[in-house]
């Protein structure tokens, strides 16, 4: 009997051990930032009913061995984080989860009301080191960077998409849609590289970049290479200000950054013998430019070792929903602590909430790092300037196996599927077409083997001397040639039934380090006004409705042909040289040549030798094929102007001696957003007719002009000695934030004010106001303010001008208010 109890006892043990065995179960995961894919350490992970619960590891890991499973929620917590939530029943058995945090408030802190602020206290502590922990206070640092951004596109419907007519050849590039790495599925789109060596000192103060290599699928642009350093995308979080799209916010150290923000220590950990302290910040009041997020600072020496920072939809930036910042710093020696890792991330979108995002992600990791080294201090013994950013030939044409080498890390399965897809793309002639289709429709030209058309928007507009206008412009591509660019363009009005045209050459003898560049033209056209800097056109499609309707309008005739060379020297100074014939043939509501007799040849009609000396230290541009674009300096502009006339050459017919000069900035004030500012002076020489003085800007349109005076017409005021001023103070928020309809709309304030002095000579006076039809000033001030609502509808912009001064007489009927838009694309 014993014996068959003993059986059956180990029978039992041996049938029902799996059964046991089955009712234990481990659950283990990593617990990660939804933006920016990092562990988040130290978050509480705990089952609600039982209370059993513990912390995640520095790298977001956690695990939990449990012998009987239990009807349990899984909860993961950390301060500004939406609460995470897991039926247990949902959680596989030895199978890691991932656990993907969502920004949030900070109202899952716990807060707890005390004399003594622990957070402020850990601030100011932080602060007492900020000099001795800025890395831009070393003598001097260099390191090797390697800046990856990939982009994502997120919110489609890829069945859709496959269905669209445009699409639908490209339907393979969705077999990339990653499901499985975030809450909601995204296609990668794009992704470029750069691998560069960078350096700083201190004392003089001088920078130095050198992109070694960049990989930019689809186009090999040096100046879009150079953007994709370094240099203008370091983030230094113990600056006072962070700079995230051309906008200052206010950083958690700040030297008030008390005054914007709150603080506090909810959490401590002690990691590998060190006590770390988790320092929590928000924002004190909503619409402010400030970041709310998290660092973990060492004890006692007050080194933060991992900082985030967050941007939600409450900032004050357009198109943008959310913006990440990671910084991790690691030991250089016993006293310095360095940038070791970089992390930006934006989630772009520019309609509603269900609209297309595109997803920014720049990663930038740093090695081989040198602190206060001899080495670098030579090098910048021999830099001219303040900064200097070179690329090495061969840049863009590196080869994989190269990029094996010089990449800091491997690339994600993502990552290879993306340049798989690019080069697929780019051989396919329907993308080809569709590229060429959506440039034609953006950009206005269209390329037709080595020669383009456009713009299309020139192809048609309307005035009162030529009625209908039709117009065709030809140029040159790089196929053609890549030094040399060819244009002209034909017009014909259906009223004055006269054909106009233009036609042009471009030589770019060198490109860098100083370009040099000729440009020879001929022209021949109606001109609404002397051409003035900044003028809206008005010979396109859209200028129609924009008329002022009580405005009279004058029109004149220029034939123009100029010689131009352009020379850079270094250092931010260039020349550019002028030679110009015009000759001007009033038509409707100016004086009439006849009304300017000479002596000697033709009324109306120079000869002009000038030169330009302009000086824009360190000025950046992106380059095109044929032409650059400025992207501005910190830096004031200083140009200069002498111009000489000489008459008995091809029917010139006056002398005369110009003189100009004028100087602009452009200024982050930060907090209190930007302020911009152009003074000028001039003085001319000589008795001349209307056309060859100095005829100040006005504007006959609706459209906001910043270089012109708005409620001033065209022709209005001409003088031949002046001087100017115009400032602009963009507020940001202002007194926006205050109100929640305005702050949830992201309006903007501005102010601005233009001033105007100048005079005429007696010679000039009678000779150009035989008419009444011009004014001057006789040393008087004209004066335009102007206030306005800018950021409508994230693109229009309202200014509201008076035209304060000189006062009118009672029998003149001058506009004094009026009320102009503008369009702007600004983050």
């Amino acid at each position: 009997m014993k014996a068959i109890r003993t059986t059956i006892s180990f029978l039992l043990l041996v049938f029902l051990s799996p059964a046991i065995k089955a009712q234990s179960i481990n659950i283990s995961g990593t617990v990660l930032d939804a933006h920016t894919r990092e562990p988040v350490a130290y978050a509480s992970v705990y089952f609600s009913r039982s209370g059993i619960g513990k912390v995640s590891d520095s790298a977001g890991n956690f695990s939990f061995h449990f012998n009987k499973p239990a009807n349990d929620t899984l909860v993961v917590s950390y301060i500004g984080y939406e609460l995470y939530r897991i039926p247990m029943a949902d959680l596989a058995n030895d199978k890691p989860v991932l656990i993907q945090l969502q920004r949030g408030g900070v109202g899952n802190a716990v807060v707890v009301k005390s004399k003594f602020n622990k957070g402020l206290f850990l601030w100011k502590k932080i602060m007492s080191k900020k000099k001795q922990y800025n890395r831009y206070n070393l003598p001097n640092f260099g390191y090797e960077a390697y800046n990856k951004l990939e982009v994502d596109i997120k919110n489609f419907n890829a069945e859709k998409a496959k269905k669209n007519f445009l699409l639908k050849p490209f339907s393979f590039i969705f077999n990339n849609i990653d499901s499985t790495s975030e809450k909601d599925p995204f296609l990668p789109a794009y992704l470029l590289e750069s691998v560069s060596d960078y350096a700083y000192q201190k004392n003089t103060k001088k920078y130095f970049e050198n992109i070694k290599a960049s990989n930019t699928k689809g186009f090999t642009n040096e100046s879009i290479s150079r953007l994709m350093g370094v240099m203008n995308q370091n983030v230094n979080i113990y600056g006072n200000f962070v700079n995230v799209m051309d906008k200052d916010f206010i950083g958690p150290f700040n030297d008030n950054a008390d005054v914007y923000y709150n603080f506090h220590v909810p959490d401590t950990q002690l990691v590998s013998g060190k006590k770390l302290l988790h320092f929590v910040f928000s924002p004190k009041h909503p619409g402010q430019n400030t970041f709310q997020g998290d660092a973990w600072v060492v004890d006692k020496t007050w080194q933060i070792q991992k900082i985030s920072l967050y941007l939600g939809k409450e900032a004050n930036i357009n198109y943008i929903d959310r913006i990440s910042v990671f910084q991790e710093f690691v030991p250089i020696n016993d006293s310095v602590y360095f940038l070791n890792r970089d992390k930006f991330f934006a989630d772009f979108r520019v309609l509603g909430k269900q609209s297309l995002t595109l997803i920014g992600r720049k990663t930038t990791a740093y090695r081989n790092i040198l602190i206060n080294n001899d080495s670098i201090r030579h090098l910048f013994e021999k830099q001219p300037i303040e900064e200097v950013v070179k690329t090495e030939a061969g840049v863009t044409g590196k080869s994989d196996s190269a990029w094996n080498v010089l990449r800091h890390d491997t690339l994600s399965v993502n990552e290879k599927a993306i340049y798989t897809t690019i080069d697929k793309l780019l051989q396919m002639p329907k993308f080809q077409r569709l590229q060429r289709t959506l440039k034609f429709i953006g950009t206005g030209y269209k390329n037709i083997g080595n020669y383009e058309i456009g713009p299309w928007f020139n192809w048609i507009s309307s005035n009162q001397w030529e009625g209908t206008r039709f117009r065709f412009d030809l140029g040159t591509n790089t196929g053609f040639n890549k030094t040399i660019y060819l244009h002209t363009y034909l017009a014909y009005g259906t009223l004055d039934k006269k054909l106009k045209g233009k036609a042009e050459a471009y030589w770019i003898l060198k490109r860098e380090p100083k370009r040099l560049r000729l440009h020879a033209s001929y022209s021949d056209d109606i001109d609404n006004g002397i051409s003035q800097y900044g003028e809206v056109s008005q010979d396109n499609i859209f200028s129609f409705a924009l008329r002022k309707p009580n405005t009279t309008h004058k029109f004149i005739q220029v034939k123009d042909a100029r010689f131009e060379v352009f020379n850079e020297w270094g250092k931010g100074f260039s020349t550019e040289w002028f030679v110009t014939h015009r000759q001007y043939v009033p038509l409707r509501n100016l004086p009439f040549k006849t009304a300017f007799p000479v002596s000697s040849g033709e009324p109306l009609t120079n000869f002009e030798v000038a030169v330009k000396l302009r000086f824009a230290y360190l000025e950046q541009f992106v380059e095109s094929d044929y032409f650059r674009y400025s992207l501005g300096t910190k830096y004031p502009v200083v140009e200069m102007m002498l111009a000489k006339g000489f008459p008995g050459i091809i029917n010139s017919a006056y002398s005369y001696t110009k003189v100009s000069a004028s100087i602009r900035d452009y200024i982050k004030i930060s907090p209190y957003g930007s302020f911009s500012y152009k003074a000028y002076a001039g003085k001319i020489s000589g008795t001349l007719p209307f056309t060859f003085l100095e005829n100040h800007p006005g504007n006959d349109i609706y459209y906001y002009n910043p270089s012109a005076f708005n409620l001033m017409n065209r022709f209005e005021y001409i003088s031949d000695k002046y001087a100017g001023i115009s400032v602009e103070h963009n507020i940001g928020s202002g007194l926006f934030r205050f109100i929640p309809i305005t702050r949830k709309l992201k309006w903007r304030q501005f102010w601005n004010a233009k001033a105007l002095w100048g005079s005429l000579s007696s010679a000039n006076q009678a000779l150009n106001n035989s008419t009444g039809l011009f004014k001057t000033l006789n040393g008087s001030t004209y004066m335009e303010l102007g206030t306005g609502i800018d950021n409508i509808l994230k693109l229009l912009r309202l200014d509201f001008v008076w035209r304060v001064l000189p006062r009118p007489l009672p029998t003149q009927k001058t506009s004094r208010f009026g009320i102009f838009g503008s369009f702007q694309f600004q983050f």
